[in-house]
């Protein structure tokens, strides 16, 4: 791996660790290098806090005079709750600036870059590009539209079946581990009522890092058989439940002073309006949403071409016909074959094979940020 390559995979590992405690703001991490060696580290912790170029700097000191700085992200360069970055890499004396991606920010996009060459400094972008761009997906699609990302997730077998006749897990430790990590980097989590009786899930995200504050938890119930004793209202965090119109009223005050967000919104043949529930989920602050749903959820969203990825597990386990297939309709499956979602790229994960599968929307935000 040439030496460009390693550094920026170091700060792509230094932002992770503020994945989950960053929002509204993105993941970065810097690491600074003078004469071969590392000589300061950083990363951004959480809003309001210095950015990764700051405490990079600060950890460095005057080692920084004349190094390269790291970015898995191009720098800020316009007045926030803190200054811009690019300011303090002047300061700093740094002559040499790598980045993987350029900012989504229209503030930035470009400015940085430009800023740093207008003082001498080089600049070197297009790094690691695609785990970067990962890394802030929610980000990047906050920053290019007013709208909610929609993440799918669904685990299934070789054969396409979602279940299997056992109560064991069917997809290995590192899939979990990164539905995890989808989830910290999620705003909200959804899933079906049916997944939540059968389940009872937490939806935390302890197996990507213990401590990380839970997302915001969101149900399709469209008949509102929600407990309101459920143990989710017990820590006080944010629960969502989407109902339909003619749900029981009766059902809805109880939840609601169990401290539910109770929201009714019209119902169609298959359950709740999701193309209104994406515009009223947008609209109470949620900017992106992991959904967990089973067959008929997944189904709903792929139908309704609403989903902008889909990230699918696919264990070494052959379910046969008792297993429950994935796609729950009659008809062809013609959100592959009309362009709503294309396979971005295939890797392993543990024994199992990822398949994420974006929108021509997101196919698009990564050809404008990687593209110099």
């Amino acid at each position: 791996m040439k030496p460009d390559e390693l550094y920026i995979e170091r700060a792509i590992e230094l932002a992770k660790k503020g994945i989950g405690e960053t929002f509204p703001n993105p993941n970065v991490g810097a690491v600074i290098v003078s004469e071969g060696k590392v000589v300061g580290e950083g990363y951004h912790r959480r809003q309001g806090e210095p950015h990764a170029e700051v405490e990079a700097i600060n950890d460095a000191g005057e080692k920084a005079r004349g190094g390269t700085i790291y970015l898995n992200l191009e720098p800020c360069c316009h007045h926030g709750t803190t200054p811009p970055c690019t300011d303090q890499i002047i300061k700093a004396g740094i002559k040499r600036v790598v980045f993987s991606i350029y900012d989504p920010d229209v503030r930035v996009r470009g400015k940085g870059a430009q800023i740093l060459r207008e003082n001498r400094i080089e600049v070197k972008t297009g790094v690691k590009m695609r785990e970067a761009f990962e890394l802030n997906l929610p980000f990047i699609h906050r920053c290019e539209t007013s709208g909610v990302l929609i993440i799918l997730k669904v685990a299934l077998t070789l054969d396409g079946r979602i279940t299997l006749d056992t109560e064991d897990w069917f997809t290995s430790k590192e899939s979990r581990r990164h539905v995890h990590y989808l989830r910290a980097i999620s705003e909200a989590v959804a899933v079906g009522i049916g997944t939540v009786k059968m389940d009872n899930p937490i939806l935390d995200r302890r197996f990507f890092g213990q401590g990380l504050p839970l997302p915001v938890r969101v149900v399709f119930d469209s008949e509102l058989d929600f407990s309101p004793d459920s143990s989710w209202f017990d820590d006080g965090e944010r629960v969502m439940i989407y109902c339909t119109e003619n749900a029981d009223k009766h059902s809805m005050t109880l939840l609601e002073k169990a401290g539910a967000e109770v929201i009714p919104l019209p119902g169609t043949c298959g359950g709740i309006d999701l193309k209104r529930w994406v515009d009223d989920i947008s609209g109470r602050g949620v900017s992106s949403v992991l959904v967990e749903g089973g067959a008929r959820i997944t189904t709903s969203f792929l139908k309704e071409g609403l989903a902008d990825r889909m990230v699918l597990f696919f264990a070494p386990r052959i379910s046969g016909k008792k297993g429950l297939s994935l796609f729950q309709s009659d008809q062809e499956p013609d959100w592959i074959k009309r362009g709503g979602l294309k396979p971005s790229y295939v890797s392993l994960s543990g024994s199992d094979i990822m398949a994420v599968y974006d929108s021509p929307k997101v196919n698009g935000y990564f050809e404008r940020l990687t593209e110099d």
